[in-house]
This record gives C-alpha cells, structure tokens and sequence, in this order.
C-alpha cells in the first residue's frame, strides 16, 4: 500500500481526494518541492523546507496550520512507504474556493498534499560509461517568475513530451541565445580547470542539487564562475551536465545534431562529482 498525507491525515493513495474546486486544479495556484530520500533520511531538507517558505511568501499562499510539523509528517510518510530511497513530493495550493475567481477568498485555508515513490538509481551509478544524454535547445516559453517552484509547469511538460516524442533525452532552455536552465534541471558546464552554470534570477529555479553540486566543487577546490553561458559555449565546453534532485548528476553527450567532446568517466569531473555525491 502506497501512503500519501492530506491536510491532516495519512490517506491511502487509492483513497486520496481533492476538491476540483481547489485552486490548484482551477488555475494551478500552488506551489511545490520534491525532495530524494536515501536510507530513509530526506535529503537537505532544511533547504528544501526554506525554498518552499520563499514559495509561499512569493504568491501570497498561507502556510498550512500543521507548517512547523512537515519534517515529522515527512518522516511518517518514509517509515509507511518503506523504500529506503524514495521521492516526496510536497505540494501546497492557496485552497478550495467557493466561487472560481482571478481574485482570491482571502479567508481560505491553504491546501497540503503528500506523496511519495521509490527513487530510482542514478543510471550513471549502475553504469557509469552509459551514453551521455541527447538533449535539445529551445528558446525559453515560460514566465519571467521561474524563481518560484510553482505547480504551473505546462511550458516544461509540452517542452518535454515533444523532445521525447523525437526519442531525446530532455530539453535545455535559453534565452536569445543565453542558457536558462533545463526543463527539469539545472546546467553545468566545465572549461579547463572551470566550472561555469547559470547565476541565479527571475530566469532560473536556484536548485537545491544545483546548491549542493557548487558546494562539492567548493570542497575539491575547484574554481566555480556563475555567470552567463551561451549556448555556443555549451558545443565548446569539456564536459556539461544537467542536475536535479531526482537525477542528481548526469552527463550531456549531444545537444541537438553536435556530439560535445567525450571523456571516459574515470577522466570526468562529472563522474568525480556523483561518486562523492553522498559523502
């Protein structure tokens, strides 16, 4: 049996229900955070907790009542679905409203959603000479707010699906020529003895993987620049990756019809990165 949490209760997921008169259903007023569990502990979940509260804050959501308890909640959902590793995905809306209107009921209680599935293994783990991922370009569609992890993801799901449509791998996004981020993920890129990844903006979603990877670079001493990359640096770079906290690491082979230069993951910064992930 699969757990989830709603509100206030742990609800079987075959038995969860939400109104259709929530505004998370209705206009997709709502915000959210998914976190990667190992050996049943959530990963950063401090950070992830922090950037959920900047969430609110943004879009004017109420905290839910039971705020201050969501690390205990979290922890309960662990235990019940018992995969050592899992994914929790944590989502609040501003609430159910009696009447759908742009303009919020001031007075609604804010919705809390639970859920959570085993974490499947980093591929680049189990085989670390696996082909790179095969990604595209697109210029950027989506709203000048992607700082806020919101729950309105239609730009990356239609972003996605036609990339997978054409039996790539993801999607990195740019702006007139400028790279944003990807669909689900932020970029890295190394030149030399540099690593170079999108400073944070309005423009990018700061990644909690994102703030762990700079952190581990950090620790080997290697010299990290957040700046602007274009997406021509992308074809000359020594090694890109694409991070997130369900994909960790992973390696970019090709980006639209250019094979980027290729190491042997003992050589890779990348593959130093992942083995290192953890500790």
């Amino acid at each position: 049996m699969n757990w989830t949490y709603l509100n206030d209760i742990f609800i079987p997921k075959e038995e969860v229900r939400i109104s259709p008169f929530d505004r998370g259903f209705l206009f997709g007023d709502g915000v959210y955070e998914v976190i990667p569990v190992y050996e049943s502990k959530a990963f950063h979940l401090e950070d992830h907790i922090s950037r959920l509260e900047r969430s609110l804050k943004q879009t004017g959501i109420n905290k839910p009542k039971v705020w201050n308890d969501i690390p205990q909640i979290i922890n309960e959902l662990i235990k019940k679905n018992v995969f050592p590793n899992q994914v929790v995905y944590l989502q609040v809306t501003r609430g159910e409203d009696v009447v759908r209107s742009h303009i919020p009921d001031p007075s609604i209680s804010p919705t809390l959603f639970l859920n959570s599935w085993e974490l499947s293994i980093n591929p680049y783990r189990l085989n670390p000479d696996k082909p790179g991922l095969d990604v595209k370009i697109l210029e950027d569609p989506r709203w000048e707010r992607c700082d806020v992890k919101a729950t309105t993801l239609l730009s990356n799901v239609i972003a996605l699906r036609e990339a997978n449509i054409e039996g790539r791998d993801g999607v990195i996004f740019c702006i007139k020529g400028k790279v944003t981020e990807g669909a689900a993920s932020n970029v890295f890129a190394v030149f030399g003895n540099s690593v170079l990844t999108t400073p944070e903006s309005n423009q990018i979603l700061s990644g909690i993987t994102r703030k762990h990877v700079l952190s581990l670079l950090g620790s080997k001493g290697i010299e990290t620049l957040e700046q602007d990359l274009s997406v021509k640096n992308l074809y000359e770079a020594d090694e890109v990756w694409m991070t997130s906290s369900t994909q960790e690491i992973q390696p970019v082979r090709k980006i639209d019809d250019k094979e980027l230069s290729a190491k042997s993951p003992k050589d890779s910064l990348w593959f130093d990165l992942l083995s290192s992930y953890l500790v």
